[in-house]
């Protein structure tokens, strides 16, 4: 019995496989340290072999095969096409990061810092909990079948071997900004009411000088901005579908036209 084997499609999965694994592993979404290496390579080399037998032409790439330079040069082409993409969340992800950062300083929370179980440092507590609601947020919107979808698109226009990507880096600029527009966004009523806050106790402070008030701000603006964050749940909804529509539309941009 003989086996044979194509080696332009081992190939081709091989280095597919390189795009799907720095999409996905190097965004805090599907991979974080707590799933194990081996099931995320599984991960992705199973989801390379389907991309690559829905593949118009797989066989037209295979003159990048033929030598080891070019080889080499095919498979960073496609560590930048997954690293692209993956940046279409992370900058949504920091947005997260810097309004809880942000709200962390105004409330008195700063010198407090858990682990964050999607990045694996110590961050602050709202910045964690902002970013577990992000994932959670983008999982619930179906946000990974866009990504998949995404490297679909990717595969299709910019098969592996073929040498036709191009970054576009006015996109990745528009999509830096997402970040402190954003974060400012999810972070400013709450950071209107501290204002607020702070001013009252600045006046009471004039007013009362026997007054302990800057042991009596740490309650006050614990307690408000809690409150505040609470009650600005509704308005979170409408920013993070605007937040991750500008990283669909970033992976549209990096993936191709349909």
């Amino acid at each position: 019995m003989t086996l044979h084997v194509d080696t332009a499609w081992l190939l081709t999965t091989l280095l597919l496989s390189l795009r799907i694994g720095a999409a996905t592993m190097l965004a805090p979404v599907l991979g974080p340290a707590q799933i194990p290496a081996v099931a995320r390579v599984v991960f992705a080399m199973t989801l390379a072999v389907l991309l690559v037998a829905a593949l118009p032409t797989p066989a037209a790439v295979t003159t990048a095969f033929d030598s080891l330079t070019g080889l080499m040069g095919s498979a960073l082409i496609e560590l930048v096409i997954g690293a692209s993409l993956s940046f279409g969340f992370l900058a949504a992800y920091a947005a997260t990061q810097v309004a809880g950062r942000a709200l962390d300083i105004q409330i008195g929370f700063g010198a407090g810092a858990v682990l964050n179980p999607a990045t694996q440092n110590m961050s602050p507590l709202l910045g964690t909990l902002f970013g577990m609601v992000a994932v959670a947020f983008f999982l619930g919107m179906d946000g990974h079948h866009v990504l998949i979808r995404a490297l679909a698109l990717s595969a299709e226009n910019a098969p592996p071997g073929s040498f036709t990507f191009a970054l576009d880096w006015s996109a990745f600029l528009r999509q830096s900004g997402v970040m402190f527009t954003f974060g400012l966004g999810l972070a400013a009523p709450v950071m209107l009411g501290l204002l607020l806050a702070d001013l009252s106790l600045a006046v009471l402070a004039r007013s009362m000088p026997q007054l302990n008030v800057f042991v009596l701000s740490f309650t006050v603006k614990v307690v408000l901005g809690l409150t505040g964050l609470a009650a600005s749940v509704r308005l979170a909804d409408g920013l993070l579908t605007a937040l991750f529509g500008t990283t669909y539309g970033f992976w549209e941009n990096v993936a191709g036209p349909r």
